[in-house]
């Protein structure tokens, strides 16, 4: 059974393959996508000249790296899929390609995080990991946060096989002989068993693998496609 977020949000293009969330955070907040025609460096462009850029290793797995101190763009912070921090002027980056960015912000306690989702981070629950994370680290409640999902591959465009069903369950789905699964639906559960309220999620609701356009997808066009680029950052 699919879940779906109660919010929708579409991403709006500010610049030339660069779009951001409008309204789902507060001003001192800034996040979006690097879309096609964009890339790191047009992202660094965007961002203020005094920011440092943190990224993720992504080994699809479900580990968690907090950023505590950052003088300087850096390697990839090896190992791990979501980056948390509470440092002004720090840019969380991660890349996809069709895996589910999920975007938190705690406005309380004026922390932020980003997480890289694919479907063996799911089965490993980064999201509900991140979760824990966030009130370890920061004491966050979940009435404090508020999660976005960029676009990532959709039920319509992920088929999978068999052995999904033992993973995911009743968000795998066989019809007219095909077998999908809704990793978007496994996400927003995963929120709201670790306590998120449904309107605490804004969803795009954008499908890489259909919807084309400024959007790279590994199913439509190979694993020698570019990444969009998701980013979030206290100004």
């Amino acid at each position: 059974m699919a879940v779906a977020a109660t919010e929708t949000s579409v991403l709006h293009e500010h610049s030339q393959g660069l779009w951001r969330f409008d309204g789902w955070a507060p001003s001192w907040v800034t996040g979006g996508v690097a879309g096609r025609s964009a890339d790191l460096a047009a992202l660094r462009q965007h961002l203020p000249k005094t920011a440092r850029l943190v990224q993720a290793d992504q080994v699809h797995g479900s580990s968690i790296a907090v950023i505590q101190h950052v003088s300087a763009d850096g390697p990839p912070i090896a190992g791990c899929d979501a980056l948390l921090t509470s440092l002004p002027k720090t840019a969380l980056v991660i890349r996809t390609a069709d895996c589910v960015p999920l975007f938190f912000l705690d406005a309380a306690r004026r922390a932020i995080g980003i997480a890289h989702a694919g479907w063996r981070g799911l089965a490993a629950g980064l999201p509900l990991k991140l979760l824990a994370t966030l009130r370890h680290v920061y004491h966050s409640r979940p009435q404090d946060l508020r999660v976005a999902i960029g676009p990532a591959i959709r039920s319509c465009c992920y088929d999978v096989g068999p052995e999904f069903a033992q993973r995911f369950g009743s968000f795998v789905r066989e019809c007219s002989g095909r077998r999908t699964c809704d990793l978007i639906g496994v996400a927003i559960e995963q929120l709201r068993r670790g306590g998120l309220h449904p309107l605490r999620i804004i969803d795009t609701q954008l499908c890489t693998a259909c919807a084309g356009g400024p959007w790279f997808s590994i199913r439509r066009e190979g694993q020698g496609t570019g990444r969009l680029l998701s980013f979030l950052m206290i100004r």
